[in-house]
């Protein structure tokens, strides 16, 4: 009998480690498949997106110019003998750009000499027999008027020799050459284009009629050359046209540079952004949340209503400044949460675990 006991003792204790182990199993089993769901997705961490108000630039190209320009020409007409410079010369204030042929000139110089001299004695007689009562007072008078012509037919002799030579008014550069050695200009007709290089440097610029109602003078601008890519340069709009141009229907924007740092020069090719004062509402989100771009158009992923998915999002983009993408505030949801890493690793409406369950918690 007690062995019929001891042998009833084994099987129940047998049965009991045996239902213990299957019982852990179990537990254990149900405990890593909860881990499993819990961990199903892929990891992501997440961001907002920011409201913000944004000075939405204008970009614009240009060739840099001398905010002083003009047109050299001589004061009379005549047969050009000599021109001293040729397109793209430096040259100093006073230097001597080019001369006409002055004999023709010296001429009449000479003539108005001789006539002065005659209308001098002539007065002279006039003055001596007017003291002995023999010439009249009209007489007297006329002399003297003969002899004020014949001064002033001097003075524009001179003034046309003076100015039958062309000088640089200034320090600057031959931008362009209209005529050559033995041609015949008249009075007034350009030879030279020139530019001063002792003012300011400006980029002028075309502007469209739905742009240029959002610019102001002083607004800010930042532009950068070809030669000297790396630096930007400050800039102000100075000037606004009231009218169209007539061939390109675009309105002309001066943009004054601002103590530039670097040797610029005419005709220099520029690009850069004008930063209208008027700020516009816009959603801000960090650059390392786009997933690819082509021109104005990015891709990133958001997450969906339920926080488990990942929704492919395609739009068009106003700006890039720093880290930040910004886009019109009426394109997109100021509540949606943006996906901001392994965006390479995952395709629409991919599973997605959120790290940061505080984000998803605001976002509910």
């Amino acid at each position: 009998m007690k062995r019929i006991n001891n042998v009833l003792n084994i099987k129940i204790m047998s049965f009991l480690l045996l239902l213990a182990g299957v019982t852990a199993e179990s537990c254990s089993n149900t405990e890593a498949s909860t881990q499993n769901i819990e961990e199903k997705g892929i990891p992501v961490n997440v961001t907002k997106l920011r409201q913000e108000k944004l000075s939405i630039p204008m970009h614009v190209s240009g060739n840099i110019s001398a905010s002083k320009e003009s047109r050299l020409s001589f004061k009379t007409g005549g047969i050009i003998e000599s021109i001293f410079v040729d397109e793209g010369d430096q040259v100093k204030k006073g230097q001597v750009l080019a001369k006409l042929d002055l004999k023709e000139i010296q001429e009449q110089v000479n003539q108005a000499i001789v006539g002065l001299e005659k209308a001098q004695r002539d007065y002279n007689r006039a003055y001596s027999l007017y003291q002995d009562t023999v010439a009249t007072l009209e007489q007297l008078q006329n002399a003297k008027s003969a002899l004020d012509v014949a001064m002033a037919n001097l003075n524009i002799a001179k003034y046309n020799l003076k100015h039958s030579t062309i000088k640089a008014p200034m320090n600057g550069v031959i931008l362009k050459k209209f005529f050559e050695e033995d041609e015949i200009v008249g009075i007034g007709i350009p030879i030279f284009y020139f530019a001063s290089s002792e003012d300011a440097w400006q980029l002028v610029v075309g502007i469209s009629d739905k742009d240029i109602v959002k610019l102001k003078i002083g607004d800010k601008a930042k532009i950068k050359t070809d030669a000297w890519p790396d630096r930007f340069l400050d800039c102000i709009v100075s000037k606004i046209a009231n009218a169209p141009g007539q061939t390109t229907g675009l309105y002309e924007i001066e943009l004054s540079i601002e103590n530039p740092k670097v040797k610029l020069k005419h005709g220099f090719f520029a690009k850069g952004e004008i930063y209208p004062s008027e700020l516009n509402e816009c959603l801000s989100l960090p650059i390392d949340a786009v997933q690819e771009g082509i021109g104005n158009l990015v891709q990133f992923y958001s997450v969906s209503e339920d926080g488990r998915h990942a929704i492919k999002q395609e739009i068009n983009i106003i700006a890039i400044y720093d880290d930040k993408v910004y886009i019109k505030s009426n394109k997109l949801d100021d509540k949606m949460l943006v996906i901001v890493e392994k965006q390479k690793e995952l395709k629409h409406l991919d599973e997605i675990r959120i790290i940061d369950h505080n984000l998803l918690a605001i976002k509910n």
